[in-house]
């Protein structure tokens, strides 16, 4: 990078950090109204998005405490860490609790704190596991920034998190903030993987003489597994798991292969996630489906030899932020696909959403964006102890969402069928009655086309008509739109056929 580019950089990002809040509004998503919000979603059809907490500033990590689960609260107490005021917040039965559980700025020179991991043997040791950032004096200039990451544990009583302890100090200096994420996660032999921001730096993501653009893997007592990959190569940190890695937002392990799937932020365009192998060189910035902000190629090809090509990556950028494999049952139609939240795309404000990416043996099938409706940068997701999944936005006043499965309710059923009287539609309740209205609206394309454009399209035909019923009955690939066709086996034909000729004599 430029020396220019690069000191523009580092003041630049160092001023949104310090900026008033009224300042960064400008980049704020829109606030939430009280909810519930159904939204439609294509294989598991409608859900019902409610608000579990609110008030959390720039929530960033969270978990559900271990052993607290009750049939009253299914999920039990929930921990969340606040990025900017280094606080961990409680939700006990629903509600945000007034008094923060934890203060690591109080405990540590914490620039920023990001994640919260319950150690694998939580219920014996009550042991919290946090990574942040830690600020220095800066050798070169004792006013500037020095920054690096670092992990953190402490136990949790029952009511506070206490004896907090720094764990490991990652070989991770750097004079700027850029890029500053990290995430950890337990692997199940009871060690602790986490990234280290690659800081803008160019070549030492490429080094295995430093921390910066690595995953690091550590005992819980912060010294290194001698199974590291590089833990006897001379020259090379032992801590080394992985390297080339460029801001390492979240770890999830693959439901049926156990392996670690890693997601990262690129710079514009190559987002992406990895399968983890240890030793691997995941190429940053030598090989990325990404651009530079000024628009520029970092290289003349996305990947060189010698490096691991993503399993999924994205252009333009959607800001990657959190990831999980949904394993539970409450979404069956969901079954180990992998979500991935968004907070915006393409560099556009009020575009965060919540990626749904399906798998087949070869590969990835298809994605589906959701959630646009509720313009929220969308920090985190997880799946609950109810499996249900929960979400965190990003925001000074962040919101815990819960996501479930939802059907139309009265309200929304009578909203239905006066839309379509109001088209002209002589049989609302066909429609409001089945599942039409998730994917389809009178005069708006919601996952399909509106009824006005497949009426506009079709001529009512005696082939026609019998070439859609059947797609309604049986489905199809994209015959009424751009996406698959839902197949509706229960349907009669003769009710199918009067919906077809309902909408197809729409004006």
């Amino acid at each position: 990078m430029p020396s220019l580019f690069r000191h523009v950089c580092r003041y630049t990002l160092l001023a949104a950090q310090l900026l008033p809040l009224s300042v960064l509004a400008q980049f704020a998503p829109p606030p939430l109204d009280d909810g519930p919000w159904v939204l439609p979603t294509f294989e598991q059809e409608r859900v019902r998005i409610t608000a579990v907490a609110r008030g959390i500033d720039n929530p960033y990590g969270m978990i559900f405490v271990p052993d607290t689960q009750t049939p009253a609260n299914p999920v039990g107490d929930i921990l969340v860490t606040e990025r900017r005021t280094g606080l961990v917040r409680l939700i006990r039965d629903g509600s945000l609790q007034p008094a923060p559980v934890g203060d690591l700025k109080a405990a540590f020179a914490l620039q920023q704190l990001f994640d919260i991991n319950a150690h694998p043997d939580f219920a014996d040791n009550g042991q919290l596991y946090f990574t942040w950032i830690k600020e220095g004096i800066n050798p070169d200039d004792p006013d500037g920034l020095w920054l690096t990451t670092a992990v953190a544990r402490g136990r949790w009583n029952g009511s506070q998190v206490v004896d907090l302890e720094e764990v490991f100090e990652a070989d991770a200096w750097a004079a700027h903030p850029g890029g500053a994420s990290t995430r950890g996660m337990f692997l199940p032999d009871g060690t602790f993987i986490f990234g280290v921001s690659h800081r803008i730096e160019r070549e030492a993501p490429q080094s295995l003489g430093s921390h910066i653009g690595k995953v690091l893997r550590i005992k819980a007592d912060g010294t290194a597994p001698a199974d590291n990959p590089f833990y006897a190569v001379e020259g090379a940190l032992p801590e080394i798991f992985s390297w080339g890695n460029r801001s390492v937002m979240d770890f999830t392990l693959h439901p049926e292969t156990g392996e670690i799937w890693e997601l990262e932020n690129g710079p514009q365009g190559g987002d992406e996630v990895n399968i983890l192998k240890p030793g691997a060189n995941y190429g940053w910035p030598l090989a990325t489906f990404g651009r530079d902000y000024d628009g520029s190629r970092f290289n003349d090809r996305p990947w060189i030899e010698g490096t691991e090509l993503p399993e999924v990556f994205w252009v333009p950028s959607i800001t990657v932020a959190g990831m999980t494999f949904y394993t539970g049952d409450a979404f069956p139609k969901w079954q180990n696909n992998l979500f991935v939240t968004s907070m915006l795309q393409g560099r556009i404000n009020g575009t965060g959403h919540l990626e749904r990416i399906a798998f087949n043996e070869n590969g990835e099938q298809r994605r589906e964006s959701m959630f646009k409706e509720l313009g929220q940068r969308l920090r985190y997701v997880v799946q609950g102890p109810d499996d249900l999944l929960y979400l965190l936005t990003d925001h000074v006043d962040g919101v815990l969402l819960k996501v479930e499965p939802g059907q139309p309710d009265d309200e929304l059923q009578a909203l239905q069928r006066q839309a379509l009287t109001d088209a002209g539609i002589d049989a609302p309740e066909i429609f409001s009655s089945s599942d039409c209205m998730v994917c389809h609206r009178v005069d708006t394309r919601v996952v399909g086309p509106s009824f006005q454009e497949i009426a506009a399209r079709y001529d009512a035909t005696d082939t026609v008509i019998t070439e859609l019923v059947a797609s309604i009955i049986e489905g199809g690939e994209g015959n009424w739109g751009d996406v698959p066709m839902t197949s509706h086996p229960d349907l009669s034909e003769d009710t199918a056929r009067e919906m077809v000729l309902q909408i197809l004599t729409l004006d």
